[in-house]
């Protein structure tokens, strides 16, 4: 059965459909009852060709056995589920719509006080004067900066660049034990991670592995504070200072904690943080760990575009909170913030180049292979601001990893200073039965995750804060879309390098580097490894170049050519 073939016979057995109307075409939804799945049967000899993907996995998620597609309904809204084929430019995309069961048993909350006050409880503010030093504003500063060209990010002290390779670690604070949290470090730092991701209060609400939860029935204004931070005495150690145990594990290892103080779930489904109380509580998390800064890039959103006036001005109040919480008044100096939006969108998008707190952009392309193009070229030239994307394309049981390296290495060619990296089976920590197992060690050996050191020295072995976008050296370039070849230069003419994701042959203008003879070499992002060393003169004409292998898209055949001075 050919693969467009394969639209046809879903939408005649999905059941449950409504037409609907998307960019003015009709399009199948299906509905779904929250907590159930519907399971599709698909062709057998198609399943393996297609990777499956959901715009947003807190509502549904696919699950994949063979000949089958099973939708799981996590949470009410609406979402879609999409197919892509390895080897062509064919999507299948199906709408799901979570709606409520009422049958079934679904665990009731304690609400939150309705009337919000507009700061801390005093108890907890006497609590965090007692237990937080006084520190002058040089000892709290960021260790980061931006660079002199508005590109990078670099040391304060040395003008250094920081590479930027973030592990996606969401559910941390909930999920493990201190124990845990060791080993789980130390395996990314010894990946070569450089950051962590993470979220001050989790995904979802609920008690850590210790029985402490971080507010008083999701209340911002009541964070679950006590005196002390012993882990051995139960009445100290609150969960507050399990995040502080995970931000000092991280300064150990000096890697940089990309610090969440709250996810979209809380402030734009709960409405639980708002526009009242949002001030408040970046006044306590700002102050609670304010010694710890100069380790942490502040991260305002979750997973959410600010795409309305009210939405933008919650992380406002929240960004202005930590600040003040920092500084002791709302100055931005010496603190690291930027945006987390939703995928496809780029906070370019939404947020005014002026914005007080914002020192870097970002893109969210998503988990689907469709997003990026286009999305890292078109923030790089609104603004002159360092962009990167913070949510690729997640790896999951390992299957995918080529095609997350591809994005990661488009993204990064094409203006990125950095990336992030996510893998369905590391990021939840063990939240959830329906996602993917999470094993110590094993679900950090499975993804792109053990490949991302290769990136980090490839960006090393270059000057890095000159680096620019650069597809004019390329001649008679038509690649587009998922074949894309992409290209880089130095702005000073002292190197350059050419990525092919498929191992495509591709013709270079030496007019890109200065000197009279050129060192070429192939870079192997799989493994590192560097291949075929030569030297040219440079009579600055154009030159054809050939990967060392070449195969079907995502085949692992992708190569960066290296062109230097010599």
């Amino acid at each position: 059965m050919k693969f467009k073939y394969i639209i046809f016979y879903l939408c005649s057995i999905l059941g449950n459909i409504d037409i609907v109307m998307a960019n003015g075409l009709a399009t199948d939804t299906l509905n779904v009852k929250s907590g159930e799945c519907k399971q599709i049967e698909i062709s057998p000899e198609n399943q393996s060709t297609l990777i499956w993907t959901t715009g947003n996995q807190d509502i549904a998620v696919p699950e994949v056995t063979f000949g089958n597609l099973k939708i799981c309904a996590l949470a009410e809204g609406t979402t879609y589920i999409s197919g892509r084929s390895f080897d062509s430019d064919s999507i299948l995309k199906i709408f799901v719509k979570v709606i409520k069961n009422d049958s079934a048993q679904e665990k009731p909350l304690t609400k939150v006080h309705t009337k919000y006050q507009s700061s801390i409880d005093k108890d907890v503010g006497n609590i965090l004067d007692k237990i937080i030093p006084k520190k002058a504003n040089d000892e709290t500063r960021s260790q980061l900066e931006v660079s002199d060209n508005n590109r990078y990010l670099v040391y304060e002290k040395d003008n250094k660049p920081f590479i930027f390779l973030s592990q996606t670690l969401w559910s941390i604070t909930r999920r493990l034990s201190r124990e845990e949290i060791i080993q789980v470090l130390d395996i990314s730092s010894n990946q070569g991670f450089t950051a962590i991701q993470l979220i001050a209060h989790a995904h979802y609400m609920g008690p850590n592995i210790y029985g402490k939860e971080p507010f008083e029935n999701e209340n911002f204004l009541r964070p679950q504070l006590t005196p002390g931070s012993s882990p051995v005495i139960t009445d100290e150690y609150d969960w507050w200072d399990h995040l502080e145990f995970i931000i000092d594990q991280c300064i150990k290892r000096e890697m940089f904690v990309c610090l969440l103080p709250t996810w979209r779930e809380q402030w734009n489904q709960k409405k639980n943080l708002n526009e009242n109380n949002a001030l408040a509580y970046g006044k306590f998390i700002g102050t609670r760990y304010r010694s710890f800064n100069p380790w942490i890039i502040w991260v305002m959103g979750g997973d959410e575009a600010p795409n309305t006036p009210q939405k933008l001005n919650i992380h406002r109040e929240l960004a202005k909170g930590i600040s003040i919480g920092i500084n002791g008044t709302e100055n931005y100096d010496g603190i690291m913030m930027t945006y987390h939006t939703h995928g496809p969108t780029s906070t370019v998008d939404f947020i005014p180049a002026e914005e007080k707190f914002m020192d870097f952009n970002t893109i969210q392309s998503g988990h689907s292979l469709d997003n990026l193009e286009g999305m890292m070229q078109k923030s790089y030239r609104a603004r002159k601001k360092p962009v990167l994307d913070f949510e690729p394309l997640y790896t999951k049981d390992g299957n995918n990893r080529n095609e997350t390296r591809a994005i990661i290495y488009w993204g990064i060619f094409e203006g990125g200073f950095g990336t992030s990296y996510g893998s369905w089976n590391i990021w939840h920590c063990g939240a959830k039965e329906s996602f993917p197992k999470f094993k110590i060690p094993e679900s950090f050996y499975e993804g792109f995750g053990t490949q991302i050191k290769y990136l980090g020295e490839l960006l090393k072995s270059n000057p890095f804060t000159s680096r620019i976008p650069n597809q004019k050296i390329l001649v008679d370039n038509d690649t587009k879309a998922l074949d894309r070849i992409v290209a880089c230069s130095s702005s000073d003419h002292s190197y350059a390098m050419v990525y092919s994701p498929n191992g495509n042959s591709f013709t270079v203008s030496l007019s890109c580097i200065k000197s009279r003879k050129i060192s070429c070499y192939w870079f192997n992002p799989r493994n590192g490894d560097y291949h075929e060393f030569e030297t040219i003169n440079n009579k600055k004409q154009n030159r054809e170049f050939t990967p060392p292998t070449t195969g079907k898209r995502f085949s692992g055949n992708d190569w960066v050519l290296v062109l230097k001075n010599k």
